[in-house]
């Protein structure tokens, strides 16, 4: 393994509604197309649960203000996909509550983000995850 010169943190939210399914987006990434859960990097001086309301703030026009808990964190290092250096440090939380799919609306306009949808909670759905650290998230999901 490459030495690692930077951590990284990233926050992710998955998103279940009352339909049994968990809200996926599209989106660009530095040129490249990813199949993910909506969220980010956590900025300095930020909360994990901040980033997560943030990140949601800034992808999406219309959504409900939800309570989140930590659902994975990987135990795994995952070196960045686009920057080999950066060791990054995933957290994926999950709501409370379930979600309202009808209250939900990506930001138009931004060229990075290409779409959203609900995908249904089954786990042959996971190979639907551009990167393994989301399908494992999808999974464990599944068995909370």
């Amino acid at each position: 393994m490459e030495e690692m010169i930077k951590f990284n943190a990233r926050c992710y939210a998955l998103i279940r509604s009352k339909q049994n399914r968990v809200l996926v987006m599209k989106e660009r990434w530095q040129g490249v197309d990813l199949n993910k859960f909506p969220g980010g990097g956590l900025e300095l001086g930020e909360g994990l649960l901040e980033c997560i309301y943030r990140e949601i703030d800034e992808e999406f026009l219309e959504s409900e203000r939800l309570n989140y808990s930590h659902l994975y964190t990987p135990t795994d290092c995952f070196a960045s996909r686009f920057k080999p250096n950066e060791q990054l440090l995933l957290n994926y939380f999950t709501n409370k509550e379930v979600a309202q799919e009808e209250l939900w609306t990506l930001i138009p306009g931004d060229k990075n983000l290409l779409g959203m949808n609900w995908l249904e909670l089954k786990a042959e759905n996971a190979s639907w995850f551009t990167l393994e650290s989301d399908r494992k998230a999808f999974l464990t999901l599944l068995e909370a």
